[in-house]
């Protein structure tokens, strides 16, 4: 039985909650906390450090026997989500430990934002913000230790994302290329840091989404493509080599935050890219527009997660604050293309994390709890444990789960029952949005102060 409050405690209760509210002022206008956004609609308090933008030990241990070479291959995780943006990890070439606390091989603190980290050969590469500056770093993967770093002056900050930049950056033949919050794309060499070119997205009247310009930059064949929106080409590519302007398509539209991609549907690749209210797939040869999937979301440019191919005809795309997920068939037609929707549900609202497919079932966050679905009818197999607005990667038949607290867990990617058979704390509690890399049993994890790699391989 609920207890009822007396007549006495509901007069009381006004001052309570006054008291309450200004002792949370006081404790804000101190200047000892932060108000932290999580996903959610509700701010947590975090104590704050010293002010710094970095401020936590280094801690290095050399690896003995470090199994990564200095050359880039096919198992590198080379751009956003890794390979091809699937978020699936290449086979790993050594026996992975799922079970055992995993080996801390280094940590470093890092610049504040919500890049993720790339690797190639034996570096990794990743985004931050040093105090008025954007600065990407290129570190060893054997110990941690910087190799070079690039800066430019350059620094976004709101109220619910904090500061720092958005994007992923992505490593193509001995190049790097990332897309700063403001819509600079900078070109760099991989080996040394030395800028090669950068050109300005945007044009000087763009108008800004609330969360800074967050798409990842695609490589496809010789072009780095971005998707900024706008009113004058809401789509760019550029020769990686020289930086000039390919093309610029005729596509307008605000921005959102969802990274360009490409969908291989009907035999053709499509670029797919969306602006506020619609998801569109474009010739990414040309930049024409070959058809559009309205896509209206309550914050209508808040698109994040990537659009997924279910088979060779249907895609999926999801979406949070109360959208869910959709199948759609796409159809070549005489007058283009025609959609029809397959199925619909409720049951996958995600919003930072984008799904994963694993032999016909869905794995992916609902809002911040994890579910996995028949991909076929979108019929829900389980709901499991709630990670909060984590990232998720796949290794062989393990998920990862990177929770927004700094919790990596290992869960079973099976479609007969949820089964977490891990759960490790590898990053302070501060906000993580950041997504993980897995390389030859090296995982790497970051938030917005520290960077850390573990050895997940048996001994």
């Amino acid at each position: 039985m609920k207890k009822r409050l007396k007549n006495k405690e509901l007069m009381e209760l006004p001052t309570l909650l006054i008291n309450a509210a200004t002792v949370c002022s006081s404790v804000l206008l101190s200047g000892c906390v932060n108000i932290e956004w999580r996903g959610g609609m509700t701010p947590s308090l975090n104590w704050k450090g010293n002010g710094n933008e970095s401020v936590l030990s280094t801690h290095n241990a050399e690896a003995k026997d470090f199994r990564l070479k200095g050359k880039s291959t096919t198992a590198d995780w080379p751009d956003f989500r890794g390979p091809d943006r699937l978020g699936i990890a290449p086979e790993q070439g050594v026996d992975i430990d799922w079970q055992t606390e995993p080996v801390t091989l280094w940590r470093q603190p890092t610049g504040r934002g919500h890049a993720s980290v790339i690797i190639a050969g034996n570096r990794c590469y990743t985004l931050g913000q040093q105090g008025e500056f954007e600065e990407l770093t290129c570190a060893s993967m054997q110990n941690g230790s910087t190799i070079w770093n690039y800066q430019r002056k350059e620094r976004w900050n709101d109220s619910m994302g904090g500061p720092g930049p958005r994007s992923t950056p992505v490593y193509f033949k001995g190049m790097i290329f990332y897309l700063s919050a403001r819509g600079m794309l900078t070109c760099l060499e991989a080996d040394s840091g030395k800028k090669l070119w950068e050109q300005a997205t945007l044009d000087p009247d763009y108008d800004y989404p609330h969360w800074g310009i967050a798409c990842s930059p695609l490589v496809f064949e010789n072009m780095i493509i971005v998707s900024p929106g706008g009113d004058s080409g809401a789509v760019k590519s550029y020769d990686v080599e020289t930086g000039k302007l390919v093309w610029t398509a005729e596509l307008k539209g605000a921005g959102t935050y969802l990274s360009p991609s490409i969908l291989s549907l009907l035999g053709k690749k499509f670029l797919t890219v969306a602006v506020e209210g619609k998801l569109c797939g474009l010739d990414p040869v040309s930049g024409k527009t070959l058809w559009e999937y309205p896509w209206k979301i309550f914050m209508n440019n808040a698109q994040i997660a990537q659009p997924l191919e279910l088979s060779d005809d249907v895609f999926l795309l999801s979406a949070g604050y109360g959208k869910g997920a959709e199948a759609i068939r796409l159809k070549k037609n005489p007058n283009g293309y025609a959609k029809e929707k397959v199925w619909k549900s409720k049951n996958l609202k995600t919003k930072f994390s984008s799904p994963i497919l694993r032999d016909g079932f869905l794995y992916g966050f609902s809002e911040n709890s994890l579910n996995c679905l028949d991909a076929t009818t979108g019929q829900l197999r389980w709901r499991g444990k709630k990670y909060g607005y984590g990232r998720i990667l796949l290794a062989k038949d393990k998920l990862l789960i990177l929770g927004n607290t700094g919790t990596l867990s290992i869960v079973e990617a099976s479609p007969d029952a949820f089964e977490e058979i891990a759960s490790h704390q590898v990053l302070s509690k501060e906000r993580c949005w950041n997504g993980p890399a897995l390389v030859g049993g090296y995982l790497v994890v970051r938030n917005g102060s520290e960077i850390a790699c573990y050895d997940l391989a048996k001994h």
